[in-house]
């Protein structure tokens, strides 16, 4: 649940640009703005990446065959993906 506000100001054309950007995603711009400083600034950094990693590969895992894991994959990131 969002429960703080920032107030941001921007020029005319960066505010124009976000605009027609968050209606061409149908998204709202706080929605846009979230996203953009998610992935900016609170993304794991590479060290954690690289740890979350070197986590999972000392892992004993029951994995399904490379096929099926595959498949999976791909279903999930199209899942994920932004499509208009």
């Amino acid at each position: 649940m969002l429960s703080k506000r920032v107030e941001v100001l921007f020029d005319p054309k960066q505010y124009t640009a976000l605009e027609q950007e968050a209606r061409r995603r149908g998204k709202s711009m706080g929605w846009l703005i979230r996203e953009a400083v998610e992935r900016l600034y609170l993304a794991p950094s590479r060290q954690e990446r690289l740890e979350a990693v070197k986590w999972l590969t000392s892992q004993n895992l029951d994995l399904p065959p490379w096929e099926k894991a595959k498949e999976i994959i791909i279903r999930e990131q199209v899942r994920g993906l932004d499509i208009d």
